[in-house]
């Protein structure tokens, strides 16, 4: 099965398509020649991919008369650093990569984003190809063209819209991943319906123990839809001026959560979904939605497995890790929050709301 969803509207000469199907890695060759790529590749992964799926990969390209170089960088979120986007630098240089040539990043959204900021910045821009390995990549981070690395003081503060060729994306490939790794991608799935869709979130509502049984015709329907919503957004705003603020639903508490665990204990999607029973929380103390609304995404959280306990921190430590937001204005936050199902509103804070609400419900 294998269905094409067009990337294109505002992005103009940037528009490109995203393959989605079952067992498509197997035809990459034709993929790849489809999309102009020469036969140098610079195949970018990470070791836990490259043992799963690395040697598939090389001779389906090999047997398509492709010549692969395969670069390993750790798994983890510490590999989105200076080190290692060095390290690809080197290898580039070494191997006398051409800008017409291209990158291919095989892996999940670490390896999406850090491939992807080399791409952008190598020869101020060489070509590059998403083939993302996770549900989170598939729907979130290999669609939109953001790129980059993280920093200590916060979690993507260097980087680089650079949109990719093209998006390959085999769900068969999610039968080697774990259900905690299933689930954390199922979290920006549960972000698209919050916000944007109430149709997505009452089949998700519906479906959850079919999908995160990995149904192949579910799995295909919410990539598609989520990756169809994510389009929509960036169409209408590539660069995150305005409207595509709104795909950072969670985000803000979330990637707190994450800087104060130093990347560690949860993952992305865990410390997002977080965020979200938070933002409705707060939406909710600000007269935007009513109880129904944060109950039902806190139970959809819930029932798919999620965490919806905001973690010990102090009120103190959580604004103190939101102040190095990407999305602060004028030393206010610009803050995603959500009405009914499926409406979603931005709204600048000051941060001494934001810190109120975060003390009284810590204190509970």
């Amino acid at each position: 099965m294998k269905i094409r969803v067009e990337l294109k509207g505002s992005l103009k000469d940037n528009s490109y398509d995203i393959f989605i199907g079952t067992g498509i890695l197997s035809e990459i060759g034709n993929f790849l020649k489809d999309l102009g790529v020469k036969k140098k590749v610079c195949v970018v992964t990470s070791k836990t991919v490259n043992d799963l799926h690395g040697s598939n990969l090389e001779s389906r390209l090999r047997a398509d008369g492709f010549n692969p170089v395969f670069l390993l960088l750790p798994d983890g979120e510490a590999t989105k650093s200076l080190k290692y986007l060095s390290f690809l630098y080197d290898e580039l240089i070494k191997n006398r990569f051409e800008r017409s040539d291209h990158v291919i990043a095989f892996g999940g959204g670490v390896i999406g984003d850090i491939a992807g900021f080399a791409a952008a910045t190598y020869l101020r821009g060489v070509n590059f190809i998403q083939v993302p390995t996770t549900l989170l990549a598939d729907v979130d981070s290999s669609v939109g063209g953001k790129t980059g690395i993280n920093h200590s003081s916060g979690k993507n503060l260097i980087g680089a819209f650079y949109q990719p060729k093209g998006v390959i994306i085999d769900v068969d490939i999610l039968d080697t991943l774990t259900d905690r790794e299933l689930k954390n991608g199922f979290a920006e799935v549960i972000k698209y319906g919050a916000i944007l869709d109430e149709g997505l979130f009452l089949y998700l509502e519906k479906n959850y123990n079919e999908i995160l049984s990995r149904n192949k015709e579910s799995l295909i329907y919410i990539i598609e839809r989520s990756c169809k919503i994510k389009s929509d957004v960036v169409n209408k705003d590539e660069k995150e001026a305005d409207f595509r603020s709104v795909l950072n639903f969670g985000h803000s508490l979330g990637h707190a959560i994450e800087t104060l665990y130093n990347y560690e204990n949860l993952k992305h999607g865990e410390a997002i979904s977080i965020g979200m029973v938070f933002s409705a929380m707060l939406s909710k103390e600000l007269g935007l939605c009513g109880d129904e609304t944060v109950a039902r995404i806190r139970k959809l959280i819930e029932n798919s497995g999620l965490p919806s306990q905001i973690p010990d921190f102090t009120a103190e430590e959580y604004i103190n890790a939101m102040r190095a937001d990407k999305k602060i204005y004028d030393k206010e936050i610009r803050f995603v929050l959500t009405g009914q199902i499926g409406y979603v509103t931005l709204k600048t804070l000051n941060f001494s709301v934001i810190y109120d609400f975060l003390k009284k419900i810590l204190k509970g």
